[in-house]
């Protein structure tokens, strides 16, 4: 992969972290946030966004596996 790949891939993984932690913020402010569904998949998106802050701020490159 390319610099300007893997510059283009992070922002990618950043933009897709910002979004799912938007997506917590929105369920958060539902009158029924409360509820043990909308708590799981708030904490869900929570555990997304922080697993794709990780892997864009990773210092190794991210490969692809040939299969054989």
């Amino acid at each position: 992969m390319s610099p300007r790949e893997l510059a283009a891939y992070r922002v990618g993984l950043r933009q897709a972290a910002d979004m799912a932690l938007i997506a917590a913020m929105e369920l958060e402010l539902r009158p029924d946030a409360g509820k043990l569904r909308q708590q799981a998949a708030i904490e869900a998106l929570r555990g997304l966004a922080e697993g794709l802050k990780a892997e864009a701020t990773a210092t190794t490159t991210p490969t692809t596996e040939n299969a054989e």
